[in-house]
């Protein structure tokens, strides 16, 4: 036993004594293969940028489900990470009473820092309890003050009624909206005196 024990100091000398035997091949094959890539110790860009398909947001406002925006797809804007692009956008906005009010557009953006979603292009608003349609080309939805504008020419539709008007605004809280510039309205069964 005391032999065994007296020896082992012998390992650690025989690997110096050795090294300039084994060193070579080790090295080599130690050493890493491939190129390296000068970009790889840059600072990462302060920039998101993603793209994801079939997507949902969730709005709550005071406990309570404000908005549920859907897309096919969606992806963050080049100069602005805080701002999706959306495709084929369809979005139901709920009252106080959850009466769903839903849009539906061919495409949108929604910006995250000041929650406003813009759509455009075949825009269709639809009050579903009361059987409404608004048509427009354009459509700012701002979450926040819980309004919807429309800067462009509309086409409000009914049961018996149509108004046309140069731009709209709704209040989803008071329910209350406004059709302005020039207004024409088509009130079916309705005679003149």
């Amino acid at each position: 036993m005391r032999l065994h024990r007296n020896t082992i100091w012998l390992i650690p000398l025989l690997c110096i004594i050795t090294f300039p035997l084994w060193s070579p091949p080790i090295g080599r094959f130690l050493t890493p293969r491939g190129g390296f890539d000068p970009d790889i110790n840059k600072k990462p860009t302060a920039t998101h940028n993603f793209s994801m398909q079939t997507v949902k947001i969730l709005q709550n406002q005071d406990g309570r489900r404000a908005a549920l925006i859907r897309a096919e797809q969606a992806h963050t804007s080049v100069n602005d990470d805080e701002v999706l692009i959306m495709k084929r956008v369809d979005a139901d906005i709920f009252d106080e009473n959850e009466d769903i009010t839903r849009i539906v557009a061919r495409e949108g953006q929604y910006s995250l820092a000041t929650e406003i979603l813009t759509l455009a292009g075949d825009v269709v608003v639809n009050k579903i309890k009361e059987n409404q349609f608004l048509f427009t080309d354009l459509l700012y939805y701002n979450s926040q003050e819980r309004t919807i504008h429309c800067p462009g020419e509309t086409r409000l539709k009914s049961d018996g009624a149509e108004i046309h008007g140069g731009s709209f605004d709704y209040d989803i809280t008071t329910g209350q909206y406004v059709i302005g510039n020039r207004v024409k309205t088509l009130i079916q069964g309705f005679s003149a005196p």
